[in-house]
């Protein structure tokens, strides 16, 4: 499902109670520069993430700050789907909805999270599968 409003992702998630939330967004800002410490991991490994300063990036980076505060009960990780996408090998189809996709993405990284298949990136920890 698509979710638009941080009422509806709080709704499904207190009604489905998950054992896990990975988030596909930056969880800060970097404390000086255009990068934070994971950010340089995930450019060493081969990826290549925006930068949390890219105006386009910082509404989802206040989001998601916004959003780890109400799921304080709850274990969230930071991901970047595109390194799973790579990592596990997919492609998206053509005719698949971006956000549905990268929600599977999250998904697969979650499962790879609590099966202990993962590495944690940096001092932020952003999260990819084995």
């Amino acid at each position: 499902m698509v979710l638009y409003t941080d009422e509806e992702i709080l709704e499904v998630v207190r009604r489905e109670n998950p054992d896990l939330i990975a988030i596909d967004a930056p969880f800060q800002m970097p404390k000086s520069g255009w990068w934070r410490d994971s950010d340089l991991a995930l450019k060493k490994a081969g990826f290549r993430p925006l930068s949390p300063k890219f105006p386009g990036m910082q509404p989802l980076v206040r989001r998601a700050e916004r959003l780890l505060k109400l799921l304080k009960p709850y274990r969230v990780i930071e991901v970047f789907p595109r390194a799973t996408e790579k990592i596990l090998g997919l492609q998206k189809a053509e005719r698949a909805n971006q956000h549905i996709y990268d929600a599977m993405l999250c998904a697969l990284t979650g499962k790879a999270y609590l099966e202990g298949k993962y590495r944690a990136l940096g001092k932020q920890r952003i999260i990819i599968p084995l």
